[in-house]
């Protein structure tokens, strides 16, 4: 099975006349989110909508609101309303392959969106950011900002089963390990324990109280997106230890790109829905024109965000 990287947009080879002739043969596209709870998740929909209406798409969109059998649902209505093709963000990726083979054997094909699914599953692509490539780097300038001191860890989750969130926690860890033997010929990291903060700012919250509570002497945390980082910063904040923690995200999101600015955040990276979501569309555009051969992922631009870029990458505009 192939699994080749492209870093450019699809959509840098589509001409302003080949959009305009799509759109005189308009297709209907339906967009199942497993979420709104959470600004990126929100902005994955706002964003598909405006860049369909640029290219011309019918768009449909559901909101699963983290219920696997509500996200089945909402793509089987989709589906008796005839849509020419599914992209799916999978609330979770077992579900995610039936709802794939659903569509299949409806005639539609699939495209995922941000999560991640099974390779047997009847997909056409996986368009996200590069979470191994990212969160390697973020290790790894997790490694300049401790030198030799030892890492005491604590993680922060998205949802268990999560393909994304373990490829990112893992290649976190991968980053630091390698950092460390790379610059010091030893590892320094102790992971002490792990919490699940469901993908948003409250549960980040919630999860690093409890994680305060049992691990004393923590140093620093790792959250899988900068929502819950944020709700861990509040913790922190509120328990007087922010001052004796380093915190570590992945995503990009304005408020946690303004955190890097305050220095409350170390770093983050890029996970830009406004890009993934004009990526994934022309790619629809071009199979709906006959490319129907892609790799098994398609990965926007690794990016990662530190104090020392934040202010270049910072869009006051952002919808996220």
């Amino acid at each position: 099975m192939k699994k080749i990287i492209l870093s450019v947009l699809i959509g840098s080879t589509l001409t302003a006349s080949a959009f305009s002739a799509f759109a005189d043969d308009k297709i209907t596209v339906g967009f199942s989110n497993r979420t709104l709870n959470g600004a990126f998740f929100n902005g994955l929909t706002e964003y598909m909508k405006i860049h369909a209406n640029e290219k011309g798409i019918e768009l449909i969109t559901t909101d699963a609101r983290g219920d696997i059998g509500k996200q089945m649902a909402d793509v089987e209505d989709m589906l008796s309303q005839d849509i020419d093709y599914l992209i799916l963000n999978p609330q979770d990726p077992a579900a995610g392959v039936r709802i794939a083979e659903m569509a299949k054997a409806k005639g539609v094909p699939t495209f995922i969106l941000d999560s991640d699914i099974s390779l047997s599953a009847p997909v056409v692509t996986r368009v996200q950011a590069n979470n191994a490539v990212n969160n390697i780097k973020i290790g790894e300038f997790a490694v300049e900002q401790f030198g030799k001191d030892e890492m005491k860890c604590v993680i922060i989750s998205g949802n268990q089963g999560n393909l994304v969130g373990e490829a990112r926690r893992t290649n976190f860890v991968r980053g630091v390990m390698e950092a460390q033997l790379r610059e010091y010929n030893q590892t320094g990291l102790t992971i002490l324990s792990q919490g699940w903060g469901n993908w948003d700012q409250q549960g980040g919250l919630k999860a690093m109280e409890d994680l305060i509570i049992a691990n004393d002497d923590l140093n620093c945390v790792y959250t899988e997106m900068d929502d819950m980082a944020l709700g861990a910063i509040q913790a922190l904040k509120a328990a007087n230890k922010l001052d004796q923690v380093k915190v570590f995200a992945h995503d990009g999101y304005s408020k946690g790109i303004e955190a890097v600015m305050s220095g409350e955040l170390q770093a983050t990276a890029s996970n830009n829905p406004n890009t993934l979501t004009n990526t994934i569309l022309d790619i629809v555009v071009s199979y709906n024109k006959g490319q129907t051969d892609y790799p098994d992922y398609v990965y926007i631009e690794p990016v990662l965000i530190t104090k020392d870029n934040a202010k270049d990458v910072f869009d006051p505009k952002s919808l996220y």
